[in-house]
């Protein structure tokens, strides 16, 4: 069962990439996008990670959280820490597209991965952004485009880039696994 969803969730991702890779860029936006700019850098050194965000994130701002789960096979709880980075733009009356970093340990990331673990009720797992000899990183099942939050289109395009890093100044070598 597993196989399928992983084929889907892979075929859902190539949908995907072909709608974006197809939507229509104004010039000034792909100029904006292939000019790089002033960027800032998030630290994380608790956990061994860095994000690098276009200057147009200054004054963005750190939430700290626990990722909920469960055991698949005996129901038991299982929870970790997940890291979000929300836009400066973001308010109750207009929420902006949030960067939610879920935290593993590489043990539990393993149970994660194998469908072991559940940690949504969505049928694909998180997607892997990377990690060290300490943890995993990853992108929560459906946390884009799940809600008519502005930014989403934003955040897809500075993904793009892999602005992911662990150990910081270490960048991801290739797209995070089953990343919109």
């Amino acid at each position: 069962m597993k196989l399928l969803w992983v084929g889907f969730s892979q075929l859902c991702v190539s949908c995907l990439l072909v709608v974006a890779t197809n939507a229509q860029v104004p010039a000034a936006s792909a100029a904006k996008q292939q000019a790089p700019s002033a960027t800032i850098v998030y630290r994380n050194t608790q956990y061994g990670f860095c994000f690098v965000l276009p200057a147009s994130w200054k004054g963005y701002t750190v939430q700290t959280d626990q990722w909920n789960g469960w055991d698949t096979s005996t129901n038991e709880k299982r929870h970790g820490p997940i890291i979000t980075i929300r836009n400066p733009k973001w308010t109750e009356q207009s929420p902006y597209q949030d960067i939610p970093i879920m935290i593993f340990t590489p043990a539990v990331w393993k149970l994660v991965d194998d469908g072991e673990i559940g940690v949504s009720a969505a049928p694909i797992g998180p997607s892997e952004l990377g990690g060290n000899n300490r943890n995993v990183f990853a992108l929560p099942p459906r946390w884009i485009g799940f809600t008519d939050a502005a930014g989403q289109d934003e955040v897809l395009a500075l993904l793009s880039q892999h602005p992911f890093e662990s150990p910081c100044g270490h960048k991801t070598p290739q797209p995070a696994k089953d990343t919109p």
